[in-house]
């Protein structure tokens, strides 16, 4: 795939393998990638083929093994981990399957975190953090720890801790995985519009009901990218393959 000069997100022949001699892995074998502000990427596939190593390899966690990475323009390989970090904190929010929220806190101590390690001054933090309660329809329960909230109640408030630092990103691990139908619908819909406002989404699933209402559909197999689908009318799913690996 030709690089977008426009694209937020581009990766180009990016690899990733662990390990080394007869224990090495290669989880992602040639990557290329443009992705565009605003827009919605659903990445699908089998178990081990690469889908969570490349949100990780995005949301700048892993390091890439050889390629090259750019984001907004800057050269994301070149950084050292202190700078990763900053990257991190500054354009991106995670939400994962099983929300990652910290039992002890409350709602709004859960969704201020992220504030916090950006140094936000406590009062600001808290109104931040109100507001984004609010709009994901928590402010009755601002009190409440995670063990007092149902599923999707606990995956709204970790979409507004991602939403937190306002970031320009937001990379989703099956967002809606541990969720009944109904309650995730109305996750997907909250992901939908905070693209609208946006935000570029970029979620792993094996939901195809969640992938088809996506902008692109990235289709992987032993760490390759072996289709794209573009826009969000459904289309028969077919099984895509390809011979052996590429060495890193």
């Amino acid at each position: 795939m030709a690089a977008n000069d426009d694209a937020l997100i581009v990766l180009q022949q990016v690899r990733r393998c662990y390990g080394s001699g007869d224990s090495l892995i290669s989880a992602l074998n040639g990557i290329d990638l443009s992705i565009e502000s605003g827009k919605t990427v659903a990445i699908l596939g089998r178990s081990g083929s690469g889908k969570s190593t490349l949100l990780n390899v995005i949301g700048c966690l892993d390091p890439i093994t050889a390629g090259t990475y750019q984001l907004h323009g800057q050269d994301v390989s070149a950084l050292d981990d202190d700078a990763l970090s900053e990257l991190r904190l500054a354009s991106f929010g995670f939400i994962f399957q099983s929300f990652h929220l910290i039992p002890q806190l409350n709602v709004l101590e859960n969704i201020e975190l992220p504030l916090y390690y950006l140094g936000v001054e406590a009062k600001q933090a808290r109104e931040r953090a109100k507001s984004l309660a609010a709009i994901m329809s928590l402010d009755d329960r601002w009190s409440h720890r995670p063990s007092q909230l149902s599923g999707g109640q606990q995956q709204r408030v970790a979409i507004a801790r991602a939403l937190a630092n306002d970031p320009a990103i937001l990379l989703a691990d099956e967002p809606t995985g541990n969720l009944d139908a109904a309650t995730g619908g109305q996750i997907l819909s909250v992901l939908h519009r905070l693209a609208n406002e946006g935000k570029t989404v970029v979620t792993v699933t094996h939901d195809q009901s969640v992938a088809y209402t996506m902008d692109r559909r990235l289709y992987m197999l032993d760490g390759r990218i072996v289709r794209i689908d573009e826009g969000r009318n459904k289309t028969e799913d077919s099984e895509a393959s390809v011979e052996g690996n590429s060495p890193c």
